[in-house]
C-alpha cells in the first residue's frame, strides 16, 4: 500500500455498518462519506473490518434492530463499499498493542484502526464515542449518530458474548 499517492480515511466496522443499512439515521454519514470519495479520499480499514461487520449485522438481527432480511441486504451492500482492506504488518500489530495498553482496554480491536490511522497519517471516523473521547484527537471524528449502536457492547450486554 502507498499511502504517499492517496488521502486515506480510516473507517471502522460502525462506519461501514452505518453505509450499509439505508435508514434515515445514517443518510448524513453516508452523504459526508460520498462526498469526501468524490473529491478523492480513499476509505481504509485493517481486515479486522469485514470480521467485525459480519458481527454487527448478526448481532443487529439478535437484539431486533434488523430483519434478517435486511441484515442480509445490508451486509451484500457493504461488500460492494470501495475499501482497501490492510493486513497488518508486525509494526502495525506492535502499534495497535502500544494503543491498547495506552487505552488500557481490554481488546485490541479499535486498537488496529487507530494505529493505521496513524500510520496514513489520516482521519479516523467511529461510531464508538468511548474511543472517540478516551483517544480525545483531533485526527479521530465521532460519527455515530445512529439511537443504538449494535457496535456497542454497553447498550447490549450480551453483545459481547
Amino acid at each position: 500500500m502507498n499511502s504517499s499517492n492517496a488521502e486515506w480515511l480510516v473507517i471502522d466496522a460502525g462506519a461501514g455498518y452505518a453505509l450499509s443499512v439505508m435508514d434515515a439515521e445514517t443518510s448524513s454519514l453516508r452523504a459526508d462519506v460520498t462526498a469526501n470519495v468524490r473529491r478523492g479520499m480513499q476509505l481504509c480499514a485493517p481486515t479486522l473490518w469485514r470480521y467485525e461487520l459480519t458481527s454487527i449485522f448478526t448481532k443487529a438481527i439478535y437484539f431486533g434492530q434488523l430483519t434478517e432480511v435486511l441484515a442480509g441486504q445490508a451486509l451484500a451492500l457493504s461488500s460492494e463499499i470501495a475499501i482497501t482492506l490492510v493486513t497488518p504488518d508486525d509494526e502495525l500489530v506492535r502499534q495497535a498493542y502500544d494503543w491498547t495498553l495506552r487505552l488500557k482496554r481490554a481488546a485490541a480491536y479499535d486498537s488496529f484502526y487507530l494505529a493505521l490511522a496513524r500510520r496514513l497519517d489520516c482521519m479516523l471516523w467511529t461510531t464508538d464515542r468511548h474511543l472517540a473521547n478516551a483517544v480525545a484527537e483531533p485526527w479521530i471524528r465521532y460519527v455515530g449518530n445512529m439511537q443504538q449502536d449494535p457496535t456497542s457492547p454497553e447498550d447490549h450486554p450480551k453483545a459481547a458474548c
